[in-house]
């Protein structure tokens, strides 16, 4: 009995090896692909959240709505978003007889011009069944911050673009406005008659050109969250910053970078003019020529300035560019800034090249050298 229970065991112990050798590995395999899973999932939820937390992420296009509001400095995702706009309204074959663009002319470039051309082709039935009427209404004065010649008379106007729709000083009941009108009609009329508008508002942050928050029909796609706004990642004021600071590597990185996005614009060479002009005017205010010539900054301020806004040292919004101004001419002597500014003339001459030019030499190159003569730092002797 006992040899039988010894040899069965014997042969039975092999088998048990091979069992446990198997159960062992499926066990392994099973903790493995466990752990491979859990891996997977945790990049498919971080790649999740990423995506819908991103703030990088292009707008899409709704065709359901009837009203955006596109406002920004970037020109070029502004009309790709328009296009992508019109793209998910109307096919290639729809266009022509169902969209328009509507493009005030520089003397009318106010709403109340044009407002019921808009209204009346956006009530128009298309003769094409199913199809949408389309219209695009670009940059107009009406959905801008007023913008007050002197500091005295900005708090007696209104703080909306013309009209803005917002309370007048005094207490007055505001008359109805062309954008009041606007937003009623987008708002009450425009689903019915299953038209788009898109209305397109180029802004200048330089120049204090921003659309006003209180105007109606920005305050309605804000409701409605059809207001997208498209701000340029440029280089611009990256640019100035590491020009007045001399650095001249970095300028010429962002300066290239500048360019190429600006494309053709002359923008950027009259730009370098017009910040080289302000620079002065700060170096001087901080100056002690002001004082050996028996003239109070206040004064200067007030007699010697230029009217315009865009090239009045003390009139620029927000502060903080004027304070930055100040610190940066510390960086620079007066023959230093006078001589740029010389230098400068033969970049804007070409910047815009004219038919009559026998030559014209290449800006790009002009605007590097200057740069360079310009952030370099010179021995300077007593």
């Amino acid at each position: 009995m006992k040899k039988c229970s010894l040899s069965v065991l014997v042969y039975a112990c092999p088998c048990l090896s091979v069992f446990v050798r198997v159960l062992l590995r499926g066990i392994i395999f099973l903790l493995f692909a466990s752990c491979v899973a859990g891996q997977f999932v945790s990049v498919a939820m971080s790649a999740s959240n990423t995506k819908s937390f991103s703030r990088n992420a292009p707008p899409k296009a709704d065709p359901k709505a009837c009203f955006y509001f596109l406002h920004g400095d970037d020109e070029a995702a502004i009309e790709n978003f328009r296009r992508q706009i019109v793209e998910a309204c109307l096919t290639a074959g729809e266009r022509e007889e169902n969209y328009r663009e509507f493009v005030p002319p520089a003397g009318a470039s106010t709403l109340r011009h044009i407002l019921g051309e808009i209204m009346s082709e956006l009530s128009t039935v298309s003769l094409l069944p199913g199809a949408r009427r389309v219209v695009t209404l670009y940059t107009i004065q009406d959905f801008f911050e007023a913008r007050a010649k002197g500091g005295a008379g900005r708090s007696a106007r209104t703080k909306t673009g013309v009209g803005g729709g917002a309370a007048i000083a005094g207490g007055d009941t505001p008359k109805t406005t062309p954008s009041m009108r606007m937003a009623k009609f987008i708002e009450t009329e425009l689903p019915s008659l299953d038209g788009m508008l898109i209305v397109i508002a180029i802004e200048d942050y330089e120049k204090w050109k921003r659309i006003s928050p209180s105007n109606p029909v920005v305050a309605l796609a804000r409701k409605q969250e059809t207001l997208h706004a498209f701000r340029q990642t440029s280089a611009q004021f990256a640019f100035f910053d590491a020009l007045f600071a001399r650095n001249t590597q970095l300028a010429l990185t962002l300066w290239r970078e500048w360019v190429q996005r600006a494309a053709a614009s002359p923008k950027p060479y009259y730009a370098l003019t017009a910040q080289l002009r302000l620079l002065i005017e700060a170096k001087t205010a901080v100056s002690s020529q002001l004082q050996s010539r028996g003239i109070s900054r206040v004064q200067f301020e007030k007699e010697f300035m230029p009217a315009e806004p865009d090239k009045n040292l003390f009139a620029l919004k927000p502060d903080f560019r004027r304070d930055k101004l100040l610190r940066s001419a510390a960086n620079f002597t007066f023959p230093e800034l006078l001589t740029a500014y010389e230098k400068l003339a033969p970049l804007q001459k070409y910047a815009i090249p004219l038919a009559s030019d026998t030559s014209v030499p290449d800006r790009n190159l002009l605007a590097e050298l200057w740069i360079i003569g310009f952030t370099v730092k010179c021995d300077r002797r007593p």
